[in-house]
């Protein structure tokens, strides 16, 4: 089963121009890696100064092995020069639900990233789900996702020999959900009136509202970085 590794890195101020510099190294390493399926880096909106690392895997074997050369969290803690505020945040997770409209270019993004009462979560999932399922009818979004996982804390990370922990269900077999599971989603739209439209529809506020009921949501406001950029 394919794994996603999300990887969110703060910047320390006045470092920009190292910051994409660096991010656009590690884009350049990580592409080469075996067993990456896909990967997008997008930056943050506005002068925040963070940057969303998103790097698909086809199994849980290939991202251990690429611990030590191609992990966007240890290419990014080796930089030469400081360029963090903190130590960038990882998680491991699977692809709940995707949707695509080929016809329309990715221009704007945002990560809304949940942290879900344990008790809730399949709820939560189903609901969320459903609520992504009805607004993707209407022609607003362009590109998104919904994914499931956990912190990436294990550690087992620091040894890439040591034998594979199963992500499944959106937890580490081993490592049962002890602040709740972790939700992303990914959203992209073609224009800003098209994110407008999404945010406005009844729908989405009621969604938000629920999960806001049972958990704690950051949202984060981004721009894919395009290749040039990356």
């Amino acid at each position: 089963m394919e794994l996603l590794v999300i990887t969110l890195a703060q910047l320390l101020p006045g470092k920009e121009a190292d910051g994409q510099a660096r991010i656009r190294l590690i884009a350049n390493t990580v592409r080469v890696a075996p067993g990456l399926v896909t990967s997008l880096f997008y930056r943050s909106r506005g002068d925040d100064g963070y940057y969303l690392l998103l790097t698909t895997w086809e199994d849980e074997s290939f991202w251990i092995q690429a611990q030590e050369r191609h992990s966007p969290r240890r290419l990014l803690l080796a930089s030469p020069v400081e360029l963090l505020t903190a130590p960038p945040e990882q998680w491991l997770m699977h692809y709940s639900w995707g949707y695509s409209r080929p016809a329309a270019k990715p221009m704007i993004a945002a990560a809304h990233l949940a942290t879900i009462r344990p008790d809730q979560a399949e709820l939560a999932q189903r609901g969320w789900i459903e609520s992504l399922r009805r607004q993707a009818v209407q022609p607003t979004l362009a590109f998104a996702f919904l994914a499931r996982g956990v912190k990436d804390e294990t550690s087992w990370l620091s040894n890439p020999a040591q034998p594979a922990i199963s992500v499944a269900n959106g937890a580490l077999a081993e490592s049962p959900y002890q602040h709740g599971p972790i939700f992303l989603n990914l959203l992209s739209w073609a224009s800003e009136s098209e994110r407008e439209d999404f945010y406005a529809h009844p729908n989405y506020k009621v969604i938000q509202r629920f999960l806001n009921s049972i958990g704690t949501i950051q949202t984060l406001a981004l721009e894919p970085l395009d290749d040039e950029d990356s």
